[in-house]
């Protein structure tokens, strides 16, 4: 399978490509398919020998309702997240979101890397069971109806976790 992009998409590229180590900015393909994104990091960065460790958005992510199940390379979001009500499963490499994250009953199991959430943090309704690397969230956390809100208590997480605001389980 091809993947075209045009040639602003690519000028956009080349233009950003040092600009934030080895990471590429993903900014362009927001409004593609976002199955198809982990498909265009490895062919992008197979053409740049292997550069890049992973991509990045400089903006806002919707993906309300998606049928994407997996990340792989998604390294950050600068704005917010919504990924409410989705097939998500996996953002093995997600390490900071620089607006809200609602995760609201979507299938995510893992957020190994994630250590960082500007905003609002909404994990309730999900199979979460754990947030190793988590240690700050700006605004509240919703463990609601999660197994990680049965093992643990709001004192527990605060000695983890620096959460400016609520912390709902």
């Amino acid at each position: 399978m091809k993947i075209i992009i045009n040639e602003s998409q690519l000028r956009l590229i080349v233009e950003n490509e040092d600009k934030d180590g080895n990471l590429l900015d993903f900014t362009p393909f927001v409004d593609v398919n976002p199955i198809k994104w982990d498909e265009m990091f490895e062919r992008l960065n197979k053409k740049k020998g292997g550069k890049y460790d992973g991509y990045y958005i400089d903006g806002f992510v919707d993906l309300y309702k998606s049928d994407v199940t997996e990340l792989k390379y998604l390294v950050r979001v600068e704005g917010w997240f919504d990924l409410h009500n989705s097939q998500i499963k996996s953002l093995p490499m997600l390490n900071y979101v620089g607006g809200d994250l609602n995760l609201d009953a979507s299938s995510i199991q893992s957020l190994p890397m994630l250590s960082y959430v500007e905003g609002w943090f909404d994990l309730s309704e999900t199979p979460i069971k754990s947030l190793p690397m988590l240690n700050y969230v700006g605004l509240w956390l919703d463990l609601r109806h999660t197994p990680l809100s049965k093992v643990t208590t709001k004192e527990e997480l605060r000695k983890q976790i620096y959460v400016e605001g609520v912390i709902n389980l």
